[in-house]
């Protein structure tokens, strides 16, 4: 027995024992973060294949650990995907999209809930609207609409709403030549009431349930439970 041997054979043991569990602790998270590359990597060809509009190949991160346990059992905790892609008209648009409890069924995976925003950039929206338009961002949600025309600028800030897919805006205030002017002018009120956006269909089958803006364009967000991935 251990017991029975020399005092130096035993110190041997524990050594090897301990040199043992100690390349064991190296080797399991090295073995699940290669097995959450690979699982990763499939995803993201998985998703390419499944939307061809995008722009670049999606990024995608599988949260929780262990990931082998987690994959084992077919359930994972979270998983977020970046793509960029373009929306049936041709605009570029960023996705996010944040899924919860993503588990493993016999018709495939399915999420327990879903947080998606979908970001459109300033200059692709200012195209549409003509190229005397600057669009940006205003500060606190609202949107910065700037036109020039014979050296006078007009700015005007803006609310976006949303109402059966379609984003429209609401002056809050405007200016012209530097000078205030009332947001409801009847010119500010037409100028805006042509500058909406209707919004695509968007993955999953989710509906946009509010539009904001920030530092990189327009976005809309949408949400949404038990929804089947594939």
């Amino acid at each position: 027995t251990a017991s029975e041997l020399p005092r130096p054979h035993r110190r041997r043991r524990l050594r090897i024992a301990l040199a043992a569990l100690a390349a064991l602790a190296i080797a399991l998270p090295a073995a699940d973060a290669l097995a959450r590359e690979r699982g990763e990597s499939r995803l993201a060809d998985r998703i390419a294949a499944r939307h061809k509009d995008l722009r670049s190949a999606p990024q995608v991160e599988i949260g929780g650990y262990p990931f082998l346990l987690d994959a084992a059992r077919g359930a994972h905790p979270e998983v977020r995907v970046t793509a960029d892609g373009r929306t049936p008209d041709g605009r570029p648009v960023k996705a996010a999209v944040d899924l919860k409890e993503v588990t493993q069924g016999p018709d495939g995976y399915s999420a327990a809930a879903v947080d998606a925003r979908f970001t459109v950039p300033f200059e692709a929206l200012a195209t549409e609207a003509g190229r005397s338009v600057r669009l940006s961002d205003a500060g606190d949600g609202q949107l910065r609409v700037e036109r020039s025309a014979f050296g006078i600028s007009a700015v005007v800030t803006a609310r976006l709403a949303l109402k059966d897919d379609t984003v429209t805006l609401q002056a809050t205030k405007a200016t012209l030549a530097g000078r205030p002017i009332d947001p409801a002018n009847p010119l500010i009120t037409e100028a805006l009431a042509g500058k909406r956006w209707e919004l695509p269909a968007l993955p999953l089958g989710l509906r946009a349930s509010e539009v904001s803006v920030g530092p990189d364009g327009v976005t809309a967000r949408a949400r949404g439970e038990r929804l089947a991935l594939s």
